[in-house]
């Protein structure tokens, strides 16, 4: 898997060139020569086989008004097209780089620039810097052009460095730490500071508390003007860097849409048999693309053959354009502040809050370990009571079958309904005289609940109770209807006992849940801390990223910017877009390409898919009407899959 834009762009092209390889010819050393150097141009593209190949061919060009054989001409074509492809290959890859670069450093500046605190913690992690320039100027090995050349260190020359004779313009030493001062910027004290120490003489106070208010209002304006100075500086020097990155940007993105649009006319010339026979077609195509790379090249070179012209091309991208750059950008000082720049305040505050912490640490180590016994106990505890039992019990509930009584055991509920029906025979032999086979009716209704003949002698009884009471069967009857009463209890209570082991199950996971939730959060919590959260689709920022790029392809889309070198894109058809265009859209391409590549399931639809649709918008072949339907279809696609309708 390759993040190349050269991989996906332009070597499917070296399948499609005149390629073969031919039968030795009567010049071997020749041929030897351009075997062995073919053998390395092969994508990707090196920049020494490349070297390599530009110089055989240089070294052994056709003299004029000698006729080769035709396997060293044949075989020159070849390493001809394929050190085409490769300057190609890498011209991409180079000014893609160079404008992405720019893009980053611009979204750097600008999160500087909206931000107060961003911008205060940019000044202190910069101050380092620029203490470290001022004593190079103090000790002179650095002389910045406001300051004159001296060769001792006087209170003059220091006076002069920290202190200006104009107080509205800044000194030396703001200009160390705000580059931006001194390079002719519109930015000045005066500018910020000259408003807030205005007065406004034609208002008079109309009383004395009124003048105070307006009076002590003006002074804490004017007290967090200055306070706030600083950061004011600092955020006109992201802005000011960030303007030029995105300047840098648009010209290296013009760039690269003037190589987009050479992909055809590249395509025809690999296809062509024997680069070398037309000549116009050749003149034309390499004039264009070395004006696409470097417009001030002169054309000169052309005169002495391609092979000259090829070795100038190699120079310009390989050399010229890489230091070019390099160049601009460090005397701008347009990159962002390296690594060590922007962590020397943590590196020189984390070891004394370490040495601090341990230190304390170390002071409370008797409580530490008192919290730490503490804790496992607790943990303990948690673990054996409230997780540990509760599963056991759930086991042993499955293993035993609900066998067990929870309330009233069965033998209970027996041995009162036998009593009772003791007691109920009994008076029905003395009282009513029942023989054996009525006694055995009455059992069966007694079994069933039916205690109507004993019913009857307690209505009996009661008519005459103090009697009843006294030489009558009214204190057995009674003493049946506590017995009956007690059995219709144990039988209830048996009912709820039945219903309860029924659902003893679920009662058991009920109870162990809650120890389940809370290992379940804190296990997860400590999984994320420790191992990360690999969130779906690359999660929320990355897909947030993405939903930007495809709305800023929209916008270049249907807003197309202005070039500020080439000024004839007035005159361009309305679906043609323009090299800008283009490149501008290639940047926001390639990070959906590495969306994609990284973010995406691998061998999945949504990816297979979503690389269509970018393939789609890559293709030069398309104008901007078709390319914006490409895009009505990814949002109608992968919006909902991806969480682009959340994002605003």
């Amino acid at each position: 898997m390759t993040f190349r834009f050269s991989a996906h762009y332009a070597d499917p092209l070296f399948s499609l060139g005149h390629f073969q390889t031919f039968s030795p010819g009567p010049n071997t050393q020749v041929e030897q020569a351009f075997r062995d150097i073919d053998s390395t141009l092969s994508p990707p593209f090196s920049a020494d086989a490349i070297r390599n190949a530009v110089t055989a061919l240089r070294d052994h060009a056709p003299v004029s008004g000698y006729q080769g054989d035709k396997v060293s001409d044949a075989m020159r074509a070849v390493l001809l097209k394929k050190v085409m492809l490769g300057l190609y290959a890498k011209a991409l890859d180079l000014f893609l780089d160079e404008a992405s670069t720019a893009q980053e450093d611009s979204e750097w500046w600008s999160e500087v620039e909206q931000s107060n605190l961003s911008a205060a913690l940019y000044l202190l992690q910069c101050v380092f810097l620029s203490f470290l320039l001022m004593r190079r100027i103090l000790t002179g090995t650095y002389y910045p052009r406001s300051l004159p050349q001296t060769s001792t260190l006087h209170l003059p020359r220091i006076r002069s460095i920290f202190f200006s004779k104009n107080p509205w313009q800044p000194s030396v030493f703001m200009i160390t730490l705000f580059p931006h001062l001194g390079a002719g910027s519109p930015t000045s004290i005066r500018s910020h500071l000259s408003g807030a120490f205005r007065t406004d003489t034609r208002r008079s106070a109309l009383t004395y508390l009124e003048f105070l208010r307006d009076t002590l209002c003006r002074y804490i304006s004017r007290f967090t003007l200055i306070v706030t100075y600083p950061l004011r500086l600092v955020r006109e020097e992201c802005n000011i860097k960030r303007r030029e990155n995105e300047r840098i940007r648009n010209e290296r993105a013009e760039v690269l849409g003037k190589l987009l649009g050479l992909r055809p006319k590249l395509t025809w010339w690999l296809d062509a048999p024997n680069v070398e026979e037309d000549v116009l077609a050749n003149r034309e195509f390499l004039l264009e693309f070395a004006n696409a790379i470097d417009p001030t090249a002169s054309n000169g070179p052309l005169k002495n053959g391609m092979p000259s012209l090829l070795e100038g091309l190699y120079n310009a991208i390989f050399v010229a354009q890489v230091e070019r750059h390099s160049s601009y950008l460090n005397n701008k000082d347009l990159r962002r502040p390296s690594r060590l720049t922007l962590l020397w305040p943590r590196l020189l505050f984390l070891p004394p809050l370490t040495l601090y912490s341990l230190k304390l640490l170390y002071a409370s180590r008797a409580s530490l370990m008192d919290m730490a016994q503490d804790a496992f106990e607790t943990l303990r505890n948690f673990l054996e009571d409230w997780l540990l039992q509760p599963l056991y019990g759930v086991y042993r509930t499955i293993r035993a079958g609900g066998d067990e009584a929870m309330i009233v055991r069965p033998e209970s509920i027996a041995a009162d309904l036998d009593s009772l029906e003791r007691m109920s025979l009994a008076l029905a032999r003395e009282k009513l005289g029942y023989d054996q086979q009525q006694l055995a009716a009455l059992s069966q209704q007694i079994r069933l609940g039916d205690f109507t003949p004993l019913l009857k002698i307690f209505e009996e009884d009661i008519k005459s109770p103090f009697k009843s009471a006294f030489v009558g069967t009214l204190l057995r009857s009674l003493f049946i209807q506590v017995q009956k009463a007690k059995v219709d209890i144990d039988q209830a209570l048996a009912g709820i006992d039945k219903l309860l082991k029924s659902q003893e199950l679920t009662f058991a996971f009920v109870g162990v849940a809650p120890a389940f939730a809370v290992v379940y959060t804190i296990g997860g919590s400590l999984n994320r801390l420790l191992f990360g959260r690999r969130a779906k689709y690359g999660g929320k920022r990355k897909r947030q990223s993405v939903w930007l790029a495809v709305r800023r392809v929209e916008r270049l889309l249907l807003f197309q910017p202005k070039s500020l070198i080439n000024h004839g894109d007035e005159d361009r058809p309305s679906d043609v877009i323009p090299p800008l265009t283009s490149g501008l859209l290639v940047l926001s391409l390639t990070h959906l390409r590495k969306y994609a590549l990284t973010s995406l399931p691998a061998r999945s639809q949504l990816r297979e898919g979503f690389l269509e649709d970018v393939r789609d918008l890559e293709d030069p072949s398309l104008g901007r009407w078709e390319k914006l339907r490409v895009l009505d279809r990814m949002w109608r696609n992968w919006a909902h899959e991806l969480g682009w309708h959340q994002m605003a």
